[in-house]
């Protein structure tokens, strides 16, 4: 079976709609921040409330395009890009290439309808488009026990369905009341395609369709008693236990890549060679990268020779530490990056001089001693919404193993 990213957009948006007004409820206005090495997605409301956060991807007005986090798995932990790897699986399985495609070109309106897409395969309905700084948008979905709705009655379907048509949204208006009353376990019965009853607890209400339109809505007798909306609240649950194993699944995935080695062992006899960066239109180095020392300047001692040596970290491998202990402000995204394991190579035994110093004696290649990296990005809350100037931070502290070295896929996706 295949769909369109239409039609996925269809069968979540009354939901999302309910779940987004849940959201607000939850906010206050309030600020947050995220961080997705916990993971934790933190409002900042008294008392604060804390939900998981599935990061989907960004989007980025300079860079003009939208990267899913996926695009390079082990740069966050599996779990925060889960519900991103089990939209993909979906989209290859439904044939939405939206959804398996790593990077898009920017459209109007295109980051909240793949998020709105992404809802109906993953089964995380509520989501926020988090300010990163740069004209940076992360687009999240949130999750968490906060988000337990009450039983659906006629008043709240009437009010989530007229609030989300506001939007213009919805395209097949069959399939969005169809989809949202099998996820919220009513019942539904549909006389022709024109016209449908939805029974819920206290009540039913007919809906009339004109080319896929409602054109009208009137109370209407129960179609079936309080024991069938029992089995079908059953049945809604089932199908929401579903898509969380698949997200588990995705997760393992995601781990399992992760782990795989990110390049092979290099022979001692082989050239050892840099390894080629990410490279995308108009990349600008960030402050992040040092710059290369002059050989003239300062010249190299010569160290005793070792057996081996690390090589040098490639730039935003994966975190594994604990979070900072340092201040976060509201609308702050951080994250911890640290060095992973890296194959050990022999030290050669001779490195030649660059061509302007090739009158002196060749020296041994020093030890390069790993560092932890930080990288922290800050930025505003919603988009559009009042706040600061946004704010990027970087602290320097890799050090490179020869010449200059781009910041990877960080650099990318947060658009430094």
């Amino acid at each position: 079976m295949t769909k369109t990213l239409q039609d996925l957009i269809d069968e979540s948006i009354f939901i999302s709609t309910e779940y987004q007004a849940r959201l607000a409820e939850l906010t206050q206005g309030a600020g947050w921040d995220v961080d997705f090495s916990a993971p934790a997605f933190t409002l900042q409301t008294e008392p604060p409330v804390t939900l998981t956060p599935y990061l989907l991807g960004t989007e980025s007005a300079s860079r003009g395009s939208w990267i899913w986090s996926w695009q390079e798995l082990g740069h966050f932990p599996a779990e925060v890009v889960s519900a991103a790897v089990q939209a993909r699986e979906a989209g290859e399985r439904l044939g939405v290439d939206e959804l398996s495609t790593d990077e898009l070109p920017v459209a109007e309106g295109l980051a909240r309808r793949l998020t709105l897409a992404a809802k109906a395969v993953t089964g995380v309905y509520a989501h926020y488009p988090a300010g990163a700084g740069g004209g940076v948008t992360a687009w999240l979905l949130l999750d968490g026990p906060e988000f337990e709705l009450p039983e659906l009655t006629v008043e709240r379907m009437m009010r989530v369905i007229a609030e989300a048509l506001t939007t213009d949204t919805a395209v097949d208006h069959n399939l969005a009341v169809d989809s949202y009353a099998k996820l919220r376990g009513a019942h539904i019965e549909w006389d022709t395609a024109a016209t449908c009853v939805v029974t819920v607890r206290d009540g039913a209400q007919r809906f009339w369709f004109d080319d896929h339109q409602i054109s009208g809505v009137e109370p209407a007798e129960p179609a079936v008693g309080p024991e069938i909306l029992v089995d079908l609240a059953a049945d809604a649950r089932d199908r929401a236990a579903t898509l969380r194993h698949e997200r588990a699944a995705a997760e393992a995935t995601a781990a399992r890549q992760e782990a795989e080695p990110r390049r092979a062992p290099v022979p001692a006899e082989a050239p050892q060679e840099q390894p080629e960066p990410i490279e995308v239109p108009d990349f600008v180095e960030t402050e992040h990268a040092r710059e290369q020392p002059e050989p003239v300047e300062q010249p190299r001692e010569v160290e005793e020779p070792a057996a081996a040596h690390a090589g040098a970290a490639e730039a935003d491998l994966p975190f594994d530490q604990e979070p900072s202990d340092r201040d976060v402000r509201p609308g702050r995204v951080s994250t911890t990056v640290v060095p992973g394991p890296e194959p050990v190579r022999p030290a050669p035994e001779e490195v030649p001089e660059p061509a302007t110093a090739q009158h002196r004696e060749p020296v041994e290649e020093p030890t390069v001693e790993r560092e932890v990296e930080r990288e922290v990005v800050a930025g505003p809350g919603v988009p559009g919404s009042a706040g600061t100037e946004p704010v990027v931070e970087g602290e320097e502290t890799a050090e490179e193993e020869q010449g200059d070295r781009k910041k990877g896929f960080f650099s990318r996706f947060f658009g430094l």
